[in-house]
């Protein structure tokens, strides 16, 4: 008699019940059943499992929680170790409503590494070993020889290229800001406004700078300077070299604040480079990134480099 028609969270069940009494089988020989939502996950019902089996003889054969992994029986026949203890209960589609306790065996990443393979390529691993297949053989043959040219190339590049494989810069691979970004802001500028603390006391002056996007952080300080001694009345001569004098005396540092309950309060304290070195400390200068007049959520100390 074929099963009845299932939606394949569980064999011969039209559609699993929001609760379902799962078989929990421990290492120390003790079955336990519990009732399990659906939608709970594999870390969910471990914990459960682990606070329930103290309640039983031989609790203390067990070992820590995070010492096992759950195995069981899946629709395809199939012996499966679930690693991914993330993965929903209805998402397992298991064969029956039980689950076994193991320690793993093995190594672990290699084992989520083929199981992810297996479901990319439609079958195990193990199984794909055996595909006799020439179309099969000739492609795995091919991409065999281009991974082997793209270690080769990567090694010959020297120890800067396997940095770069091993730790890739999350930027993007051209210099051209990409459109939707770029459509937000004032024909390519921003708004910078910076405060200029004037006296031991933390007075400041503010200021505000529209700079193009792309400037570095030297040309920001280079930008702050002139506004700042604008007041002074100087020649352009004195201006540029009171520009060249202290523009590279200085980092741009973010600033954490305590008091912000901005989402990137988060963020560690970072300084970004790039300046001549050389000075003293006479100026500190609190810089906060506004774009497209919305409320300030970057904010940088300029400070000396000594």
């Amino acid at each position: 008699m074929p099963p009845r028609p299932s939606s394949g969270e569980l064999w011969g069940i039209h559609l699993m019940p929001p609760r379902i009494l799962v078989d929990c089988l421990l290492p120390n020989g003790m079955i336990l059943t519990l009732e399990c939502l659906r939608e709970a996950t594999l870390i969910t019902i471990k914990h459960e499992l682990f606070k329930e089996a103290r309640k039983y003889p031989l609790h203390h054969l067990l070992q820590e929680e995070t010492s096992y992994i759950f195995v069981s029986v899946t629709q395809e026949a199939e012996r499966e170790e679930f690693y991914d203890e993330t993965r929903r209960l209805c998402d397992l589609r298991l064969f029956q409503p039980f689950l076994k306790v193991i320690e793993p065996v093995g190594n672990r990443e290699e084992k989520i590494l083929n199981r992810e393979i297996g479901f990319a390529i439609g079958m195990p691993v193990c199984e794909f070993d055996l595909v006799k297949d020439p179309e099969v053989q000739d492609f795995r043959r091919n991409i065999l020889n281009v991974c082997k040219d793209s270690v080769e190339l990567r090694n010959s590049s020297g120890p800067h290229s396997r940095a770069l494989y091993v730790y890739p810069p999350n930027v993007e691979s051209t210099q051209e800001l990409p459109k939707h970004i770029y459509s937000k802001l004032d024909k390519g500028h921003i708004i910078v406004v910076i405060w200029v603390i004037v006296s031991p006391n933390n007075d400041k002056q503010k200021y505000t700078l529209k700079i193009n996007h792309d400037c570095v952080p030297e040309q920001v300080i280079a930008e702050a300077i002139r506004k700042k001694t604008r007041s002074m009345l100087l020649s352009p001569e004195q201006l540029k070299m009171c520009v060249q004098e202290y523009q590279g005396k200085y980092i741009l540092k973010h600033q954490r604040d305590s008091a912000n309950t901005n989402p990137l309060r988060h963020l560690r304290q970072r300084e970004y480079t790039g300046h001549r070195q050389g000075g003293d400390k006479t100026t500190s200068v609190l810089l906060h990134l506004v774009i497209n007049g919305a409320k300030p959520n970057l904010c940088f100390r300029a400070e000396s480099l000594d």
